[in-house]
């Protein structure tokens, strides 16, 4: 692993992981790239919904998306997050997806991105949930 990953990570926390199966490929043997950005979705989601103490948030957007390296069969893909901003209402956390290749050791940045969240009240509205919420340090 490089050190700019490893400094990249130091301050990151693991949010899930995922063993790339054949059907998780496409025409060249690669991750699909949508299968990727769904897995990372699904696991911040998760990883924001348990920091922040409330589920019902949609994802906003998935800015900054940049792909570094392909994922091949048998790779394990390793997430990693960190929430780095608060709004009234919505929550931004990067996220940086590596492969790591059981077999080889090798350890490669596959995906970084930053994705934001909005809270929704019960009218399906943006909800001011970090004017009650103290989120922690």
């Amino acid at each position: 692993m490089s050190e700019s990953t490893l400094l990249k990570l130091q301050d990151m926390e693991l949010v899930t992981q995922h063993l790339v199966q054949p059907d998780d490929l496409n025409y060249h043997n690669n991750l699909f790239g949508g299968k990727m950005l769904s897995w990372i979705d699904e696991g911040m989601a998760m990883f924001v919904m348990t920091k922040i103490q409330y589920t019902n948030i949609v994802t906003i957007s998935m800015d900054n998306v940049v792909f570094r390296s392909p994922a091949r069969a048998g790779d394990i893909i390793q997430i990693y997050g960190k929430i780095v901003k608060y709004g009234k209402s919505s929550v931004t956390s990067i996220t940086l997806a590596v492969t790591n290749n059981p077999q080889t050791r090798k350890i490669s940045e596959v995906i970084e991105s930053e994705i934001t969240y909005v809270c929704l009240g019960e009218n399906g509205k943006p909800y001011p949930h970090f004017r009650k919420f103290t989120p922690p340090t």
